[in-house]
This record gives C-alpha cells, sequence and structure tokens, in this order.
C-alpha cells in the first residue's frame, strides 16, 4: 500500500503542472490577440493608394496679369451736424442728387441768426468807432493810446460777427461735395445735437477698383498706368482704368493695395461694393510651365506638390510665378513631362506607393 503522503506530493505536482500549462496558454492566447493587430499595420504600407495626376507641359503665355477687385465709391462721406436744433426742413431723400454746397437739412435758427444780427450791429459800430479815432488822432485831438483801443475792439468785434455768421450758417447741413444722397439718419421735427450723424453721401461719377498685386508683378502697375475693366454683371463689354495710387508697404501676404480709377457714366454703370476683373495685358508671348491649382497641398506662400514616379509619391517644393485662375505659373523646381497629383493627395505622404487611376494632359494655353 502506497505512503499517504506520497500520493499527496504526486497530487500537488500533477497541480503545479497544470497550472504552469493554463498559465502558458493564457499567455500564448494574449499574444496572439495582441499580435494580429500589428501584422496587418505591417501590411498597409504596402498598399498602393489610387491617385488621379497631370503630365505637365509648356504652353504659350501672354504675360498679362488678372485679379479680382472690389469696387468703392470715388468719395464717401458720413455728414455730420455742427449745430443743436430742431429739424425744420428735410432736403436729402435717399437716391437724390445734390450738388456741392446744396443744403440738405435746415435746422432752428432763429436765436442762431438774432446772435448774427447783435454781433454785425457791434461790429458795424466798433468799425464807426475805429475810424473816427483814426482821424482824430491824425488831427491830434486824442491820444494814440484811444485809437488803439478803439483798433481793438474792432478787431474784437469782426471775430463775434464771424463766429457768429459761422454758427448761423451751421443750422444748415450742406453737401460737401457733388454726389448722391445715400442714406439719412434724422427726421423733420427731430432734435438733433452738435456732432449727431445725419447722413451719407457718395460721388459715384467715378469708382475706385481696389485690387492687390503681388509683388512680383507690382513693377508693372505704375501710376497712370491703362487696365482693362470687366465686371460678370455687364459680359462682353469693357471699360477703361487708370492706376491711380499704388501703396509703398506690403501686407503679410506679400501683396500691394492699389487703386485703379474709372469713368462711371453711361447706361451700365458700377456699384459700391460690386466686384470687377482688372486686366493688364502684356506685350508678345512667351512659353511657360504651369501646374493646375489643385495639386498644391499647401498654401502659395510655401507651395508643395506630389510628383509620381515608379510607381511613388513625392513630396516636392516649387518656385510659383504668376498665379492665374485655375493654373500657377512655375519658374523652378519643376520640369515638362513630370506628373503630379492632383487627386487623391489627402492620403499620401512623402515614399507613398501609389497607383494612377487617371491621367490628364497638361494645361491648355491661358
Amino acid at each position: 500500500m502506497k505512503n499517504p503522503q506520497t500520493i499527496v506530493e504526486k497530487l500537488n505536482k500533477h497541480k503545479r503542472v497544470a497550472v504552469a500549462l493554463l498559465v502558458v496558454l493564457l499567455a500564448l492566447f494574449w499574444y496572439l490577440q495582441h499580435r494580429e493587430p500589428q501584422k496587418v499595420a505591417a501590411k498597409r504600407p504596402s498598399e498602393r493608394i489610387p491617385v488621379s495626376v497631370a503630365l505637365l507641359s509648356n504652353a504659350a503665355l501672354r504675360d498679362s496679369f488678372s485679379t479680382v477687385g472690389t469696387v468703392q465709391a470715388f468719395r464717401e462721406a458720413e455728414i455730420f451736424s455742427e449745430s443743436t436744433g430742431l429739424v425744420r426742413k428735410v432736403f436729402a431723400e435717399p437716391g437724390t442728387s445734390k450738388k456741392v454746397g446744396e443744403t440738405l437739412f435746415l435746422l432752428d435758427d432763429e436765436l442762431a441768426a438774432a446772435r448774427k444780427r447783435r454781433a454785425e450791429a457791434l461790429y458795424r459800430k466798433a468799425k464807426r468807432d475805429a475810424e473816427r479815432y483814426k482821424n482824430l488822432y491824425s488831427e491830434g485831438a486824442v491820444a494814440l493810446s484811444a485809437s488803439e483801443t478803439a483798433q481793438l475792439q474792432l478787431d474784437e468785434a469782426e471775430a463775434e460777427f464771424t463766429a457768429a455768421s459761422r454758427k448761423y450758417g451751421d443750422t444748415r447741413v450742406k453737401a460737401p461735395f457733388s454726389g448722391v444722397v445715400a442714406a439719412r439718419f434724422v427726421e423733420q421735427g427731430e432734435l438733433v445735437q452738435e456732432g449727431k450723424r445725419v447722413a451719407q453721401m457718395v460721388d459715384m461719377s467715378k469708382v475706385k477698383v481696389i485690387i492687390y498685386v503681388p509683388e512680383l508683378r507690382i513693377v508693372k502697375f505704375e501710376p497712370g498706368t491703362l487696365l482693362t475693366v470687366t465686371s460678370d454683371l455687364y459680359q462682353g463689354e469693357a471699360f477703361t482704368g487708370k492706376v491711380a495710387s499704388v501703396s509703398d508697404k506690403a501686407g503679410r501676404d506679400h501683396t500691394f493695395r492699389v487703386e485703379v480709377v474709372l469713368q462711371n457714366s453711361g447706361h451700365n454703370t458700377f456699384r459700391s461694393g460690386m466686384f470687377a476683373r482688372v486686366l493688364l495685358t502684356g506685350e508678345g508671348e512667351r512659353q511657360a510651365l504651369f501646374v493646375p491649382r489643385v495639386a498644391l497641398v499647401s498654401g502659395i506662400r510655401k507651395p508643395e506638390l506630389f510628383v509620381v514616379r515608379n510607381g511613388k509619391a513625392y513630396l516636392k517644393s516649387f518656385v510659383a510665378g504668376m498665379e492665374l485662375q485655375k493654373q500657377i505659373e512655375v519658374l523652378g523646381g519643376l520640369s515638362a513631362g513630370e506628373s503630379v497629383v492632383i487627386s487623391g493627395q489627402n492620403e499620401l505622404h512623402d515614399g507613398s506607393d501609389v497607383v494612377v487611376i487617371e491621367q490628364q494632359k497638361g494645361p491648355a494655353a491661358p
């Protein structure tokens, strides 16, 4: 008969072996569960990303520049009251044309007129006294100090009369220039205070088109340069504008503010706030290389795109030149015959494997 102690020791030994085996199985199960995603991740880089490309080629280009600007009134002013009083009459209906100096509003002028008459009377009296004392002094009848005092009183009276006349004139709010009343902010019978905004006027006999020109092109925009202006509203019609001013300081995007002025008469006229296209036409043609704007993966300040070679996409930077609506001139970094990615680049990184699903020809002549 076996010793009971020996039997217990064998049972304990088998139990330890079973526990060890269970631990090994659990460890193997955990390893397999965590190893599978890594296998999948390891296979992903070998997957080929579908892309569309465009084949670059040279095209004939006329050395011109086109950009869209905003139309503004040639002159625009907010009109303020320089006097306090009730609005007695209104002559400023929105949309009406006014010539320079015409009355827009008539304020209560009773007190101002009374002060003007009193100042005028004192001025006439002081003027007569000064003339009389001057004659008496020349005859030796009065001292020089009396004549000088009379002259000082005349100067004071004249200043008071000038101020009173100005205050009386301020009761009539007048148009500062010839133009159109764009808005009115007070009504008849309303009490206005000095400094209150009462109307807005614009001069649309001419308009300004505000454009922003990149530094590579700004040398072409000298004051007096003639430009062509068009609008989608008046298709088929071209207007002639002239460069009026060029800013001496560029903005953060390295563009300069340019004002183009043109006459705004005739049947088709521009209004403030409209868009207009400004075209500078160059002389002659030249060959240039262009890339589609949609190929860019970053801004124009640091132009980059993907070039496809031997089934791989490589990130490449280039030197940008003239900007057109859908194309950008290449000054360096790319050459004709290269394929650039125009669709699918958001999934790419430098060196990605790709498959070309569509290839387009290079851009036509702009």
